[in-house]
């Protein structure tokens, strides 16, 4: 395989890996709570094509990979519900704590959530899968009234790019370090934070990832027809 044909097949390849992030984005303009990702790009090692005594400028490059794909923790809007059990919090650094009933913990963004009757009898804070919404002690939310305000834990981490994104939200790893509890955070009740994603920012992401997906394909055809003719004049 050439050179040039290497270089193209590597770039179609990371260029859809870029789409991929960027239509997750788009697919989750509507989701509460939801952290847009941004990906960037790296260059692959080139190759020194003759010795550096020869000709010491004359180098050929392999393309580009992502490199990596950064969770983007700005502030987002806040949309006012009139619902008890909704919260937001306005600062973009701090989390809900949620466990779900295998006992694991993770922490989410996105504060919709309802009232859950246990066996106990009692309706604790839960979110639409069923996962506790945990309170500053680390405990289940009993809810006794729906529509007080509840003492809802919030918390943050040391470095917020080790978090793992999941399913619904982030947990933590070694990189991130344990949850720490914010204590006095503006929680706000009846509202809901909206996503960070933009539409015109991932659409135009979007317009450039396809033209670089297309001029790869285009080099990779165009390298072909090269071999081939390289091969029919043998």
């Amino acid at each position: 395989m050439t050179t040039g044909f290497h270089t193209a097949a590597t770039g179609m390849i990371w260029a859809q890996k870029a789409l991929g992030v960027t239509a997750n984005n788009i697919a989750n303009l509507s989701t509460e709570g939801y952290k847009a990702d941004s990906t960037s790009f790296a260059d692959l090692l080139y190759t020194q094509v003759k010795s550096p005594e020869e000709n010491p400028g004359l180098k050929v490059g392999h393309g580009s990979k992502i490199d990596k794909t950064d969770t983007l923790f700005s502030s987002s809007g806040l949309d006012q519900t009139g619902q008890p059990q909704d919260y937001a919090m306005t600062d973009a650094r701090t989390f809900f704590a949620l466990r779900t009933p295998d006992g694991r913990t993770f922490y989410t963004r996105s504060g919709s959530f309802k009232l859950s009757q246990h066996a106990d009898g009692k309706f604790y804070l839960s979110d639409s899968a069923g996962n506790e919404v945990l309170g500053g002690d680390g405990n289940p939310i009993a809810v006794a009234d729906a529509g007080q305000k509840q003492d809802l834990g919030v918390f943050t981490f040391r470095n917020l790019d080790g978090l793992q994104k999941v399913g619904g939200g982030f947990e933590a790893t070694e990189g991130s370090g344990q949850a720490v509890r914010v204590t006095g955070a503006d929680v706000r009740q009846g509202y809901l934070e909206s996503s960070s994603a933009d539409m015109a920012t991932e659409f135009s992401n979007m317009i450039l990832q396809e033209r670089a997906y297309q001029l790869d394909a285009k080099m990779a055809v165009m390298t072909d027809e090269v071999m081939q003719t390289v091969n029919n004049l043998r």
